[in-house]
């Protein structure tokens, strides 16, 4: 990899910033990649000492708070950006060094239910800084009419971004929703978590509920989402 790697989440109102230390110290564990840590954080002080605060260009409500990712003001080379409710079970360094190899400006899984009609997540995404600043730019100036749109931001965003690399098309054991892909559910229509998933999946969504401190019953959870 030619060009800096930085992981990047964001963690901003009042989002436990314990979820941010965990992913961030989760990521150095498994991963063999030369990373720089970033947070785009509202309460610096709390991140761990090797994560870089950053702070947000656009102070937005919830998960609008992403669009900071695309600014052009973002530090230079590649961006990882994960959500905060991921949990790695193994290293996906190969999948990483795909997505930023891309020849396609946006690496991203595809949404487990494509809600909406938009295929587009922005649970995980890899992509050069800079190269989508017209997203944030367009959302700075457009954000009082934006913000409050159902589907939030991956529908607003999805359909402004015109080349895409589904990195699950090639790895699709990368990443699995825990609601969506893993569980089911049963005759009283109750959502049922499996105890065990396939060996091979890398990273587990706990995106909506239950979160990863509400499931440490579950081997997979347990084992990966360790207290810094």
């Amino acid at each position: 990899m030619h060009k800096k790697l930085n992981l990047v989440t964001v963690c901003t109102d009042a989002y436990p910033m314990v979820y941010a230390n965990k992913l961030h110290h989760q990521f150095q564990k498994l991963s063999n990649l030369d990373v720089t840590h970033f947070c785009i954080t509202d309460r610096p002080l709390e991140l761990s000492e090797e994560i870089t605060a950053i702070t947000p260009f656009i102070s937005s409500n919830g998960w609008w708070n992403k669009i900071n990712v695309y600014s052009s003001e973002m530090p230079n080379g590649i961006i990882l950006y994960m959500d905060l409710d991921i949990v790695m079970i193994q290293n996906f360094d190969t999948e990483i060094i795909a997505m930023s190899q891309s020849e396609k400006p946006m690496s991203c899984v595809s949404d487990a239910v494509s809600w909406m009609g938009e295929r587009f997540s922005s649970s995980l995404m890899c992509f050069e800084s800079g190269k989508h600043a017209h997203i944030f730019d367009r959302f700075q100036k457009l954000e009082s009419v934006i913000v409050g749109r159902e589907g939030g931001d991956q529908v607003w965003t999805g359909p402004q971004l015109h080349s895409i690399n589904y990195i699950d098309e090639a790895f699709p054991n990368l990443k699995k929703n825990l609601k969506f892909d893993l569980a089911k559910k049963n005759k009283k229509n109750q959502l049922e978590i499996p105890h065990e998933i396939d060996a091979r999946i890398k990273l587990v969504d706990c995106g909506g509920r239950p979160k990863p401190h509400e499931l440490e019953m579950l081997p997979y959870i347990k084992n990966n989402w360790h207290l810094v």
